[in-house]
Order: C-alpha cells, then sequence, then structure tokens
C-alpha cells in the first residue's frame, strides 16, 4: 500500500476513534468510547485483534476498500498505537453490551 495512502488512513483513524479510551482489562486491552458504550477492538495478548465489523466496513467505504485490505491496515494501526504484533485478526459482528460494561468497569 502507498505510504501516503497509509498515513492518510491513519490519521482518519485517529480522528474517528478519538474518544475511545484505551482499556487493559485482563488479558485484552479494549478500545471503547465510554459515552456511546461501544467498543471498536479488542486486542488479546496472543496477539489476536477482534475488530467491530460494522464501525470499519463503514468506516473503509472513504476509501473504497474491501475487508481483505483493510483488515491489515487495521492490524497496523493498532501496532502503532499498542506497540505490539499482530498475529491474527478477527471481524466481529456480534457482541454483548453486558461484555463493554464488565470493561468500563475492570480493574485490572
Amino acid at each position: 500500500m502507498n505510504i501516503i495512502i497509509k498515513k492518510r488512513i491513519f490519521d482518519r483513524l485517529y480522528e474517528a476513534l478519538k474518544d475511545a479510551e484505551i482499556i487493559d482489562c485482563g488479558d485484552s486491552i479494549w478500545f471503547i468510547d465510554r459515552d456511546k458504550e461501544q467498543w471498536y477492538l479488542e486486542y488479546q495478548g496472543s496477539g489476536l485483534l477482534l475488530w467491530r465489523y460494522q464501525f470499519f466496513n463503514n468506516f473503509f467505504l472513504l476509501f473504497s476498500m474491501e475487508q481483505d485490505e483493510y483488515k491489515r491496515v487495521i492490524a497496523d494501526w493498532v501496532e502503532e498505537v499498542l506497540n505490539c504484533k499482530i498475529g491474527a485478526t478477527i471481524r466481529s459482528t456480534i457482541f454483548k453490551s453486558s461484555k463493554v460494561e464488565y470493561v468500563l468497569n475492570c480493574d485490572k
């Protein structure tokens, strides 16, 4: 991918997720918007990244990118933000709000 395009996508991701808190909870690190009570990403210590399909699919429409293309961009961005290594990514289409509530109240 062109480095300039990737930088623009990263800039847009930083802007789109600026209200998301990064929460360390157990063996996972979460990106959650506390006010909206919405999760975006979950990074598990094993190197697995789960991402919210609805949000990212809509986000990447702007760049005319398909899931096979953009899932690596999501992983690269998370690697930059968390300074970690992503081994695999999984999209998630269903998520229980009780899990978000649990993470928001997590004491680690």
